[in-house]
């Protein structure tokens, strides 16, 4: 049985989940979503869907792989989602768009992760994340079982109704997340390593003067202000203060 777990990343806590559930399930493929990306025929009996909730829905990139990728028309589909602050309805917005393509998805799972939006709220406290790392172990194991039976399971939301109203805003929010980079900028601690450069997903950043320069194409996953070594990239004063969060059991090269 072919499994294959598409996943798009920024702090390494979809990552996670991915691995661990390759851990779980065995023979699997991990393959990072990109806009570059290859979207031949992908033959697979399982594609899995990994994910982390932005503006209560789902990211750009992943909406654009949707739109392309060419799935096995009986293959079992599911979603995992990572969310810091709330879900929502985002499953939701995820199923809808795979139904345009003419998939349906099986099955829509969710797992809390320290949430990582350091530019509005500083991350969670170090036993919190502990908490939730535990909690996610433990829950990995579930939905693999789900999956390896090809279960048909329900679309995971949290707050009802209005968590599904609150959703179905998110294509405006994210039609101005490209915006998130017009904040950054760097401080006197930036040594022009091009760490930003390398760690960023749409390759929206270079170095000028030996200093970072972001364009057009952010899409909000704070990647290069969560891996910056020096803690330089700021979105404001109040970013000087707040701690920086990357997945502690995944490394800047594995994200590369």
């Amino acid at each position: 049985m072919k499994i294959k777990i598409f996943y798009f990343t920024g702090t390494g806590n979809t990552l996670k989940l991915a691995r661990d559930l390759k851990k779980e399930l065995g023979d699997v493929d991990l393959i990072k979503v990109s806009y570059n990306m290859d979207f031949e025929q992908t033959d697979t009996d399982i594609a899995g869907i990994a994910y982390p909730v932005y503006c209560f829905g789902i990211p750009n990139v992943i909406s654009n792989f949707i739109n392309k990728v060419k799935l096995n028309n009986d293959a079992y589909i599911f979603g995992l989602a990572s969310y810091g602050g709330l879900l929502t309805g985002s499953g939701k917005l995820l199923k809808k768009e795979l139904k345009k393509r003419g998939y349906r998805l099986n099955a829509g799972f969710a797992i809390k992760m320290p949430g990582n939006a350091t530019i509005y709220y500083n991350i969670p406290a170090l036993e919190k994340r502990e908490k939730m790392f535990a909690f996610e172990a433990e829950r990995i194991k579930q939905i693999a079982a789900a999956v390896r039976d090809r279960k048909e399971y329900k679309v995971e939301t949290n707050l009802g109704l209005f968590g599904q109203l609150i959703s179905a805003a998110s294509n405006k929010m994210m039609s101005k997340i490209n915006e998130t980079a017009k904040s950054f900028f760097v401080d006197e601690k930036c040594n022009g390593c091009g760490n930003c450069v390398n760690i960023c997903p749409v390759q929206n950043i270079k170095l000028k003067d030996n200093k970072p320069v972001w364009f057009n194409k952010c899409e909000g996953c704070l990647a290069c202000f969560h891996w910056c070594p020096q803690a330089s990239i700021q979105s404001s004063a109040k970013t000087r203060d707040r701690d920086r969060y990357h997945h502690p059991d995944i490394s800047y090269k594995a994200m590369l």
